[in-house]
């Protein structure tokens, strides 16, 4: 199963983010006001549902990209771009809008952008070893 996920490394993470993109999207639209009480006053249901709309756009985009036999490389940039926009908007939440998240809140921020910081190094890693492939 690892010298799979090794293999295809690139296309195993864009599928696996897809998936848990479309997931996380559900939920928010299922759980917004829940979710909402415990990040705090600033993650107002309808700002959750916006992001649950992103999260399925996202997500369906990821699919499409790691269900092709070889990723395209610009749609993998996309996808890294989007992932460190992600992890820079997270910051920047968290430092201008801390006065309006609750403490729970402000660790799901800081716990989702290190996990997106950590998906977008294993895009770049399976997005050079694909490039390699290709030359070889």
């Amino acid at each position: 199963m690892f010298a799979a996920l090794n293999r295809n490394l690139l296309k195993s993470v864009m599928l696996a983010d897809g998936v848990f993109s479309l997931v996380a999207g559900i939920a928010l639209f299922a759980f917004a006001g829940p979710i909402s009480g415990l990040v705090g006053p600033h993650a107002t249901p309808a700002i959750l549902a916006g992001l649950a709309a992103f999260f399925l756009l996202w997500g369906a985009f990821h699919l499409a990209v790691g269900r092709q036999e070889r990723p395209s490389p610009a749609a993998v940039r996309v996808a890294i771009a989007g992932d460190a926009l992600w992890v820079i908007g997270s910051v920047a939440v968290l430092f201008l809008a801390r006065g309006g998240l609750t403490l729970a809140g402000i660790g799901l921020i800081a716990l989702a952008a290190v996990a997106v910081a950590d998906i977008l190094l294993l895009k770049q890693i399976g997005l050079g070893r694909q490039q390699r492939a290709a030359i070889a």
